[in-house]
């Protein structure tokens, strides 16, 4: 359901048309990966614009903007007498109270990212039996002693409303916040415990998320009714504890309970991987949520900030047709420069299966996905190219057990398809191009993931046909910015070699090229 608000324009409330139209420019220019997004001013929408394939209705992967829904959860069951910040852990799964520190763990500290465990993010993602490995990891520091961001404190509290309420977070939020707001179930990745990931694994519609951060920003009012507790969004979103000191801007102010204080004054956000940004000006009445897909997405916050500091100033009228004509024509970000089809090609391996090996991670899924879903994926084995009646091209592959097929959009227009592995589903928009004689390229954007994948069949050897593998945001960039998030960059001489020497070794593994056999 579309945000129900009004429309208004930047001039009219207040908001200086050419900060935004300066930050779309910038965006593009600097390859920001800006999805979608919505500026509210005054309770009214006076910019909003999203980028081909994607419209209002595509769900994103909203990545840990997940916790502040989660944290949400926890500030309704405390509402509701069901739950203290102060309760021990142990009190909801009392068989893991011997181990160590645990019975010390109180759902304060897991809600302001001091429980003190130490737990590999990709490690605890692809065991899927989360409350072991939370309850079993070590002891970094003992519990409430410091900050350190830790993905699987939120799925403990997500777990927790399971346990108290005796339904998944989803059920759990449905009458409370997502149907008040006007949202539809949304999907919630689960671990084998049937509790929902908690802090990841979340997804919405840019409308649904500037609905929740809407709603925060008027103390919990939407539509004129109380849906989230005023004095839970006063704490939730004040600075509860010190973060870290060194790092990006916006994660060295504080964190409140699943929200990050910024160092835009009187400033919350939440924050999700990629550039998953909902941006609340305390003392401006404006909101702005953002949906993206860029790895170094400090970037993106810069461009922000650097809006943030004009955008409130006396608006440049003439900007405003400017603006309105911008948003109308956003251009296509996956552009792909073309020659004429191969048709000779095209007939020549028409139904035939190319054959190949590859990592038993590799797959045609992003790899934001793929780690999370690896049990349905990797072990991509052939590929085999379809022509229909209509000359429309497919590329079908056999993936583990799953067989998908892609609709191939030429002329730089995408075709949609469901892809199935298992019982999940996803949208993939899809195009190609014959970019040299005996070169194909075919890009993926799996609408729910913020990566692009990019093929390359390289025809100009037949004997040794070789399938050119590559994604945006790239893996090294991805890792080198998450270690930079936790608080402890890279000096420059360690990030070259991780780029030169790690990187290379990783792709090989989760994004090889592929021979065909």
């Amino acid at each position: 359901m579309s945000l129900e608000i009004k429309r208004s324009t930047c001039s009219k409330n207040g908001i200086n048309p050419k900060a935004v139209y300066d930050f779309i420019e910038r965006g593009e220019r600097e390859n920001l990966g800006i999805n979608s997004f919505i500026l509210i001013k005054n309770q009214k929408v006076v910019a909003e614009g999203v980028y081909p394939p994607y419209d209002k209705e595509t769900t994103h992967s909203m990545y840990s903007v997940s916790k502040s829904i989660t944290a949400t959860a926890i500030g309704f069951a405390i509402d509701e007498g069901k739950v203290n910040l102060e309760d021990s852990v142990s009190k909801f799964f009392p068989e893991y109270d011997k181990l160590g520190y645990n019975k010390n763990i109180t759902v304060r500290h897991l809600i302001t990212m001091t429980a003190g465990k130490m737990i590999g993010m990709a490690r605890s993602r692809h065991l899927k039996d989360w409350l072991s490995i939370f309850f079993n990891a070590p002891f970094y520091h003992k519990p409430g002693k410091k900050f350190m961001y830790v993905n699987d404190n939120f799925y403990i509290l997500s777990a927790i409303i399971s346990v108290v309420y005796g339904e998944t977070l989803v059920d759990f939020l449905y009458p409370r916040l997502f149907e008040p707001l006007g949202i539809k179930k949304p999907m919630w990745e689960q671990g084998i415990h049937g509790h929902a990931a908690g802090g990841w694994g979340l997804y919405l519609s840019t409308d649904d998320f500037a609905k929740i951060m809407l709603c925060y920003a008027n103390g919990g009012v939407y539509c004129g009714k109380q849906v989230i507790p005023a004095d839970w969004i006063e704490q939730a979103t004040s600075y509860q504890v010190p973060t870290v000191k060194r790092g990006q801007p916006d994660v060295t102010q504080g964190y409140g309970y699943g929200f990050w204080r910024t160092s835009i004054p009187n400033t919350y956000r939440a924050y999700g991987l990629f550039g998953q940004m909902g941006y609340v000006f305390e003392d401006k009445d404006t909101v702005l949520v953002i949906n993206a897909a860029v790895s170094q997405d400090e970037l993106l916050s810069k461009a922000v900030h650097d809006m943030a500091k004009e955008l409130w100033n006396e608006p440049v009228k003439e900007y405003e047709d400017k603006l309105k004509k911008k948003l109308a024509e956003l251009p296509d970000k996956d552009y792909l420069p073309a020659i004429e089809r191969n048709t000779e090609l095209e007939q020549k391996y028409n139904n035939k299966a190319l054959y190949t090996r590859s990592s038993p991670y590799a797959s045609m899924l992003n790899v934001t996905i793929s780690t999370v879903f690896n049990e349905y994926v990797g072990r991509t084995d052939r590929f085999i190219f379809h022509l229909d009646k209509d000359n429309e091209l497919y590329l079908v592959w056999k993936e583990g057990s799953f067989v998908n097929k892609l609709h191939l959009g030429f002329n730089n227009k995408y075709e949609n398809t469901v892809i199935k592995y298992g019982d999940i589903k996803f949208t993939a928009c899809t195009k190609a191009a014959w970019i040299r004689p005996k070169v194909l390229r075919i890009l993926v954007r799996i609408e729910e993931a913020c990566q692009v994948r990019q093929l390359d069949f390289d025809f100009t050897n037949e004997r040794h046909i070789i399938v050119k593998n590559s994604s945006f945001p790239d893996l090294p960039t991805l890792a080198v910015h998450y270690v930079d998030f936790s608080g402890f960059p890279l000096p420059d001489k360690l990030e070259r070699m991780l780029k030169k020497y790690i990187a290379p070794a990783v792709l090989l593994i989760g994004e090889p090229d592929y021979k065909i056999k």
